[in-house]
């Protein structure tokens, strides 16, 4: 996932720079909701009580969906001057946000679920695509479905998590925003986490087949804290949202005792 010809096809092919600005003007954003301040499901009002976010910083949005809709990082781009990079599998969507104006990096491809890069077949569902054939905990479409080939579906290229920062030039990421589907344990098992510095996490659960235990788990192993959750009945938010203990304030209420 370093391997230097590996970044720049990832730099050369798949990243699209973020907006520039005119000379003395902001180009605008095309929203349809231009008055909604956080589209969020409550995700980055979390992110918004653990970490100093008035001063700018770096996310990374995989499964971003348009670039609007239900975004967990337009509030921090939008208002406070955060930049970063959106990924989006699905084509359909990701033709929605190319006109959104969004001032990050944009990237159509998914983040690979092994430690190399690969091309996979991905389900396009809307809000809930994901990679195909992955063991995942199904909702509203079977696994039959799937196997007759009834629902449409695209080849997508995979790239680690890592070649990412790699091709970036970055090394810390303030908040990463994780919503796959089913497989973002997966996706967390290839970042090596002693090379990079995510001080913040949202991360989907309810598809995940070992459970939100095994990706709290998981994480808490790597030395973050469980500072929230954040669920909804109609099943648009199950998310726990993560941090490393540095980036805490001492408001006690921030970690979950249960």
């Amino acid at each position: 996932m370093d391997n230097s010809n590996l970044v720049k096809k990832l730099q050369d092919n798949f990243l699209i720079r973020p907006i520039e600005e005119s000379k003395g003007h902001r180009n605008r954003y095309n929203l349809i909701d231009m008055s909604l301040r956080d589209p969020s499901m409550g995700q980055a009002a979390e992110i918004s009580k653990i970490i100093d976010y008035q001063k700018g910083g770096f996310f990374i949005e995989c499964g971003a969906l348009d670039g609007e809709t239900r975004s967990n990082t337009l509030l921090f781009e939008r208002f406070y001057g955060w930049t970063g990079l959106l990924i989006e599998a699905d084509p359909l969507n990701f033709a929605k946000m190319l006109k959104k104006g969004r001032r990050a990096y944009l990237s159509p491809t998914c983040l690979s679920i092994n430690p190399y890069p690969e091309i996979v077949s991905f389900l396009q569902r809307s809000n809930m695509g994901r990679i195909a054939y992955e063991e995942v905990v199904e909702d509203l479409v079977g696994i039959n479905d799937i196997g007759e080939k009834k629902l449409p579906m695209v080849n997508v290229q995979c790239f680690p998590f890592y070649t990412y920062l790699l091709a970036l030039n970055i090394t810390v990421v303030d908040y990463f925003s994780l919503d796959v589907e089913g497989s973002e344990l997966n996706v967390l098992k290839t970042i090596p986490f002693d090379k990079v510095d995510i001080r913040t996490l949202s991360v989907e659960f309810f598809h995940v087949k070992e459970g939100d235990d095994g990706v709290r788990t998981y994480l808490e192993n790597k030395g973050y804290i469980v500072t929230g959750k954040v669920t909804r009945q109609d099943r648009l938010a199950n998310d726990y949202i993560f941090a490393k203990p540095s980036v805490l304030s001492q408001n006690l209420s921030f970690y979950v005792t249960e």
